[in-house]
């Protein structure tokens, strides 16, 4: 349901009144993956946990404890939580009968699952691409991930990312990943908050951008942004029959080029 990448960092239980070494580090893989099993309990039906109480060994707390790792339980536990509601069942139910509709939810909200990647729309993986550079934008990695890419590089006002289908098909929507820059340096945000003040926005995310349908031959406009501010974008437009849809972005905060990590067709 969510991925650590913190080493086994064992703190002393003797904490402030431990004099000398205060902790014990061991390397671990990373990622690793955090199951569903951990997030709920044996013996309260209808109880789910998150953060650092959640049904572990204290090796295995030692990794998952920190905050980034406690906000991914969060949302896990959020979308379950929302599962069981709609079903009318508790927790160890979504385990049993809608987990892999829980790790799919979870992948179209953005998180990643470690050694196993989101599937993407069947227009998506149906369509012809306008250029191969595009096939990164179907692997469902939306991120660059183990010294890959996985994104697509896009000049302000380029309309070579376009899919197309032989026959027209009905299409409403699109996902969209930009790239946010969350690597920032691989350094810790806090300390540079504190160091340079407030960050600007990052310079390859796309500020404006456009999504426009080929209907009957002729290019129409269906959703226009103007000040997009977020990485994820989920947008919807009034169904048309098309034969293509293409993504043009208009403008990056940087002013130069944009990156998109993840383009479906819904």
């Amino acid at each position: 349901m969510a991925y650590g990448g913190w080493t086994l960092d064992d703190h002393h239980p003797d904490a402030f009144w431990k004099h000398g070494h205060l902790s014990e580090h061991h390397t671990c893989p990373s990622p690793f993956g955090i199951p569903f099993d951990c997030l709920y309990s044996v013996n309260v039906p209808n109880l789910l946990f998150a953060g650092r109480d959640i049904s572990c060994t204290h090796m295995a707390l030692s990794a998952t404890r920190v905050m980034g790792t406690c906000a991914m339980l969060g949302q896990a536990v959020g979308t379950a939580a929302a599962l069981a509601r709609r079903y009318g069942v508790e927790p160890a139910a979504v385990r049993k009968g809608h987990i892999a509709e829980l790790q799919s939810t979870l992948e179209d909200d953005d998180c990643m699952l470690p050694y196993r990647w989101r599937k993407v729309s069947a227009l998506t993986k149906e369509a012809t691409l306008a250029s191969a550079g595009m096939e990164v934008l179907r692997n469902g990695i939306d991120r660059i991930y183990d010294k890959q890419d996985n994104g697509v590089w896009c000049d302000a006002g380029a309309t070579d990312l376009m899919f197309s289908w032989s026959v027209p098909r009905k299409l409403s929507g699109a996902r969209l990943v930009f790239d946010s820059d969350m690597g920032f340096g691989n350094k810790r945000m806090l300390k540079l908050e504190a160091e340079h003040g407030r960050r600007t926005m990052p310079a390859m995310l796309a500020k404006g951008f456009r999504l426009d349908a080929r209907v009957g031959g002729e290019w129409k406009t269906v959703f226009d942004e103007k000040l997009n501010i977020l990485r994820l974008r989920k947008v919807s437009f009034e169904r048309v029959e098309a034969d293509a849809l293409r993504l043009v972005v208009t403008e990056s905060w940087g002013g130069g080029q944009a990156r998109v990590f993840a383009f479906d067709v819904l």
